[in-house]
């Protein structure tokens, strides 16, 4: 599979993970350490993902700060939810 055809894919597949995570924003409005208990559950669950797609490419996982840093840099796009898929799929292909 090209590599732009298996980012397509990944990023498919971590939008839909993503998705049914932000399901669970309505049943999640704590706080946990000063931060929204949705959004760090969010974040576990792409951190989890993206570990998980890389374990299966044979590749070692990457820390919670990778995952983080990607999803700052979707926050204030209109489109936030599919920039922090897209750059997780990319993480899942990144070389480390």
């Amino acid at each position: 599979m090209t590599d732009t055809r298996e980012r397509i894919k990944l990023f498919d597949e971590m939008r839909a993970i993503l998705t049914r995570a932000q399901e669970e924003r309505p049943h999640r409005q704590g706080f946990v350490d000063g931060e929204l208990d949705w959004v760090l559950f969010e974040r576990a669950t792409m951190l989890a993902a993206v570990n998980q797609a890389r374990a299966e490419h044979g590749l070692l996982p990457v820390p919670m700060e990778s995952i983080a840093r990607a999803e700052q840099q979707a926050v204030g796009h209109s489109d936030y939810f599919k920039k922090f898929a897209l750059y997780c799929a990319e993480l899942v292909q990144e070389q480390q």
